[in-house]
């Protein structure tokens, strides 16, 4: 899958599931993303064989990024929450298995070898899925909520009319 589905598949989820959060923040949504997409920008790669020997596509990867993460809630508190950082991390494992899913990775690389996967998802889905986010993402972050507050000032334009 490419990149921006990698991003925007985890912000869908957690926009669809925890909205209104307060420990999401300001930036929450955007940090998901960012950690969605985070595999790809920390090493990328332009076909399977590249993947397969990325070193960010790997379970010792997510789990030294989780921990980092996980410490870094626990240890400076006002930063981000847990909950943030345990979405952070969900999102990174959700790219290492969509990638799984479109094509294979290895799992335990660089410090074994356990490939698995297929083409369950493909290629020529990537672009249209890509296209299907954006929109979903769009509907849920600007269109339903524009569409809410015109119709809480209509609401309230029509109770103070009477």
């Amino acid at each position: 899958m490419d990149t921006v589905t990698h991003a925007l598949i985890p912000v869908i989820f957690v926009g669809l599931v925890a909205k209104r959060a307060e420990w999401l923040g300001r930036w929450g949504l955007v940090g998901i993303g960012i950690a969605g997409a985070l595999p790809d920008l920390l090493s990328p790669h332009l076909s399977l064989e590249a993947r397969m020997t990325s070193w960010s596509h790997g379970i010792p990867c997510w789990l030294a990024i989780s921990t980092i993460l996980i410490l870094g809630a626990v240890l400076g508190r006002r930063r981000f929450s847990l909950r943030l950082a345990m979405c952070f991390s969900g999102a990174y494992l959700l790219h290492i298995m969509c990638d799984a899913v479109s094509g294979g990775v290895n799992f335990l690389y660089p410090f074994g070898d356990w490939i698995w996967g297929d083409y369950w998802v493909d290629p020529s889905w990537w672009v249209p899925l890509d296209v299907i986010c954006l929109l979903l993402a769009y509907l849920l972050f600007r269109i339903l909520p524009g569409l809410k507050t015109q119709r809480e000032a209509e609401q309230s334009g029509a109770s103070d009319n009477q």
